[in-house]
């Protein structure tokens, strides 16, 4: 009798762990879990501003409610003036050095170096501005949709130019 109480109690104390370690149910929300490995050399570059190129690595940065992992390099070096973001921004320097700073305005004395393996959180709608070191890689990562907000329109540049 005294052997089963402690098998029974286990029982009963592990019953809520094993319930727990299948995860959460796959929904529409929370769809199944795979294993994805995406190598460097599968990345599809595109140019976002000139200078600046931008890879999907996961997710759909244009659909909202979704994770998604860019990655943006440069190839020379690339002023990112004051802008903004809807959601929080996660960025991780792979390559290089990135140098970001927060306010309305651009200031170079206010840049802060960010060299590889350093990470950087920006606040949602948190004003930021940065500047690209050539040759640099970052990792940005956050809940799409990512959307380049400029504080100030003149500064977009796919905004046509007045003639």
């Amino acid at each position: 009798m005294r052997v089963r109480f402690p098998v029974v109690a286990l029982a009963l104390l592990l019953m809520p762990v094993s319930t727990c370690s299948d995860g959460p149910k796959p929904t529409t929300r929370n769809p199944p879990a795979r294993h994805v490995i995406v190598a460097p050399e599968q990345l599809v570059w595109k140019l976002i501003i000139p200078g600046t190129e931008m890879a999907v690595v996961s997710g759909n940065p244009d659909k909202k409610g979704g994770m998604y992992v860019i990655r943006i390099r440069t190839k020379g070096e690339v002023t990112v003036p004051p802008h903004w973001h809807p959601s929080e921004e996660h960025i991780t320097v792979l390559e290089g050095s990135f140098l970001m700073a927060h306010g309305d305005k651009y200031d170079a004395s206010k840049l802060v170096e960010l060299k590889p393996g350093a990470h950087s959180i920006v606040p949602a709608t948190m004003r930021h501005f940065g500047f690209h070191k050539a040759g640099n890689v970052i990792e940005v990562f956050g809940e799409a949709p990512f959307v380049i907000n400029w504080v100030n329109p003149e500064d977009d540049p796919n905004r046509p130019k007045a003639k």
